[in-house]
Parts: structure tokens; sequence; C-alpha cells
């Protein structure tokens, strides 16, 4: 049994039993026999149940945000605009059930050759702790949609948005074992990355978890798509429009209480702008209200689980002792109801230099680095600096140079003028320590499908050419 706390005080909210290890023999085979009839249903009834899906999704938004804020301690803001986007999201993938093709290929006039994408079977998909509700979605409805049936491991602290979708799943009518969420910790992650009959692992997560399931993945050659961390810049020239960086520069790190793995967490700026804009952001960050989530005043909650806090913390520390600036850190909350929370007061760092752990290494937290350029040159080499590769925003009028920088920055999401904005017809992935593939986009219908080439001789036999025995 496991204790589930709210982040917001440390008080108890709901025990949930774990599955134990002994079962999962049990329910992965009950994955490989639901699959057997799932994989085979035309894509346009599988569609049906997923347009369904979407429906009594809709109907639960107000619940479900309630209950990831209070799981999730994210800001009730936050959650709700969240839960009120996935039904859209479901409803995408619904629409490609029945529209995965193959493709003719035009070999000769002798052979009719055809390919045909293929469900893999049993998905095996693991996901964090940070935004539950939304990659237990994109982990479930993409995988139902190619045919596949899924497994889902949620994080051990917050796994409660995820049983809601099981749950709303069943009372749609999708049949049983098709989508199955256990419960319980990383020992439970690791047996069903093992287990012999897992098809396809999605994992979004830690990149040193990442590294031990691609290894454990290699023994059984089991494909893996794998979304990890970042430490995403944010580049602010001095021909941007400042007011509108400002925004995203303040969104990019500081929302989610920067527990995101696209965060905007390195502010590189120009030298020329550097002073007002970095006055105007530190006077911007000490005004946050930093509280509790389900107040809907709130901008910032606390961190999901307490673990997180201290690590946050002690990078903090870090990047005191090694000779960054604190700038500006937001006020904690007083009220004695929340003094059990995980708070973190958000904070920004000036004098950031390149061989700090606030530049290089992932906080996951509200922390934002500050480091000066002065030429586009230095800008691009200060981006790259860094072994992780998932996202960068890039803030200029100068559409040449816009160019030039989404060929130069190394990272599989780059935004111009803009930041954090996703969408499903849109892939995602990342270079590096950022992991590989893609679960967006229609690149996430080939990565969900196997392809087979068939091959039909119009005149039976070998080709002219190929030698006779």
């Amino acid at each position: 049994m496991t204790n589930i706390y709210k982040p917001a005080t440390g008080e108890l909210i709901r025990e949930v039993p774990d599955t134990p290890l002994e079962e999962i023999d049990a329910v992965m085979e009950k994955a490989r026999n639901a699959y057997k009839s799932w994989g085979a249903l035309p894509g346009s009834v599988r569609s049906d149940f997923l347009f369904k899906l979407a429906d009594e999704l809709d109907a639960r938004t107000e619940e479900i945000a309630r209950l990831e804020a209070q799981n999730t301690g994210k800001a009730i803001r936050e959650t709700t605009a969240e839960a009120s986007r996935m039904p859209r999201s479901v409803r995408y993938w619904a629409g490609w059930a029945d529209k995965i093709y193959g493709t003719t290929v035009p070999v000769s006039p002798d052979f009719h050759v055809y390919t045909l994408r293929e469900p893999f079977g049993v998905v095996v998909g693991i996901i964090p702790w940070n935004v539950p509700y939304i990659f237990a979605i994109r982990k479930i409805v993409p995988a139902l949609a190619t045919g596949n049936v899924i497994v889902l491991k949620p994080a051990l602290e917050t796994p409660l948005s995820a049983l809601m979708i099981e749950e709303a799943c069943r009372a749609v009518g999708i049949p049983d074992g098709v989508v199955q969420v256990v419960t319980g910790g990383g020992e439970l992650g690791a047996a069903l990355v093992a287990h012999p009959t897992t098809d396809l692992i999605c994992f979004t997560g830690f990149h040193e978890t990442g590294k031990a399931i691609a290894r454990s993945a290699a023994d059984n050659l089991t494909p893996t798509i794998q979304e990890l961390g970042g430490k995403s810049p944010q580049i602010v020239f001095d021909d941007a429009d400042l007011e509108e960086a400002m925004e995203a520069v303040l969104v990019g790190v500081f929302s989610g209480t920067g527990q995101m793995c696209f965060a905007g967490s390195r502010l590189l700026i120009q030298d020329s702008i550097a002073d007002r804009f970095v006055e105007e952001l530190t006077d911007r960050v000490k005004r946050l209200r930093v509280g509790d989530p389900e107040d809907p005043d709130t901008q910032i909650g606390p961190h999901v689980t307490s673990t997180q806090r201290d690590k946050t913390l002690r990078m903090i520390e870090a990047g005191k002792n090694e000779g960054a600036t604190v700038l500006a850190q937001s006020s904690l909350p007083t009220q004695e109801e929340l003094a059990g929370g995980f708070f973190v007061p958000p904070t920004v760092f000036g004098d950031v230099t390149p061989d700090m752990s606030i530049f290089t290494d992932e906080v996951f937290g509200p922390v934002l680095a500050v480091t000066r350029f002065s030429t586009e040159e230095e800008a691009v080499e200060l981006a790259n600096k860094t072994e992780f590769g998932l996202a960068a925003g890039v803030w200029t009028s100068d559409s040449s140079r816009v160019h030039r920088l989404a060929n130069e920055i190394h990272a599989g999401m780059i935004w111009l003028n803009t930041y954090r904005i996703v969408h499903d017809m849109v892939p995602a992935g990342g270079y590096g320590l950022s992991g590989y593939g893609y679960e967006a986009g229609q690149e996430a219908l080939t990565q969900l499908t196997r392809n087979k080439s068939v091959w039909t001789a119009l005149k039976p036999g070998l080709p002219a050419g190929y030698p006779r025995l």
C-alpha cells in the first residue's frame, strides 16, 4: 500500500494498493489476450471507442483538474487548462485510428508490392510525476488508436489521474485488459521493462532512468521511445519584443513549479538590454504568488514530492557556493496549514557561468540561471553547451537570424518568438540526454506500428536474372 500525500500540506489524501510483483505475469498475459481482439478490430471501431472516451473525460474535466491539483500541487489554473485540453487530444488520435495506411511500391511490372503498418502488441508505458494526466493520455490513447494495448505504470506518488482514465475506459466499454494501470515503485517498472512479452516501451522521465531502461530493454531487443530531461535556453536579443519575451521567460521556467522537461531554465540575455530586462524580471519574480494550489489566485504551487523539494534546495545552495548571485526569490506562504507543504522559493540567479551546476544540470524546479552574451555566435555556443537537447526559445525581430538559429541550435523543439507551445500534430523529441523517438505527430504513428513488406509475384516464380539451382 502506498500513501498519497497532498504536496501543499503534506497530509495523507489516499491509500493506493501496490500491484504485487508476482502478478506481473498475469497482467501481461491479460494484455496479450486482450490484444488478440483489440488489434483485430477495424480502425473505425477503435475510433468510436476513443471518441466516447473523449466525451467521458470532457464530463470529468472539473473533477480531474481538482484531483490533479491535489495530487501534484500544481496551481488549479494550470490543471484546469490541462484537463480542458485533453479531450481534444483524445479526439485527435481517435481520428487517426482508421487512417493508418500502408503504401504500394512500384518495384517491377512482375510484382505487386505493398506495405502494412501493424501494431506492436503490448506497449508498456512509464510516466513521471510532474504532469501525470497529460502523460497518461499521451501514452494510452495513441497506443489504442494504432491497435496496441497498454500496461501503464504511473509514478508511485501520482497515480490518481491515471487510475481515473482507466475507470473512464471501463465506463465507455473499452474491453477489459486493453488498458491496465499498475501502481507501485521502480521495481515494478523494471519488471515490466524486462518482461519477455513486452513489445514496445514508451518512457518519459529522468535521463539516468532512461539509460537503465535502455540497458534492460536490450536484453530482449525491445524497442523503446524515450522523452527525457532538458536544460533549455531562452535566448533574448536586443531587437526582441521584450514585453512578450518577459512573459515567456516567466511562464517558461516557473509554471508547474519548474517541474517541466522543457522548462526554459537558462536565460541567455544580450548585454545591451540585460540590466533593464533582468531588473524587471526580478521585480516580477518577487511578486509571484506562491501558495495553496487550489486557491485560484495562486500562481506557483509546491513541488510534487519532498524529495524533489530537497533536491531543488540543494541546487540553490550549490549555485550560491559556486559563485552565482541570487537576484530574486519569491516569498513562501505563511499560512499555518501550509507549513508542511513542499514549497521552494522561485529563484533567479545572475552571474552564471557555463561551469556552474545550475547552468549544466537539470534542476527540475523553479530556478532560472541568467547568463549574458554579446554576439549571436556566443549565444549559440552557450545554448549548445549542454548534454541535453530538448528545447530552446529564441527572441528576435531579425527573420534571417530566426532561421539561422533554428539550424544551429541542437534541440528537438525550437520556439521562435514564443515558448512552450505543444500540439498533438507536431512531433516532440530531443537530442542527446533528452532522449530519442517521438510521441506526437504522424511520427508517433510510425513508431507505434511496425512496417511489413508484402511481395506478390504476378508471374509466379523468380524473376529473370536470378540463378536457378
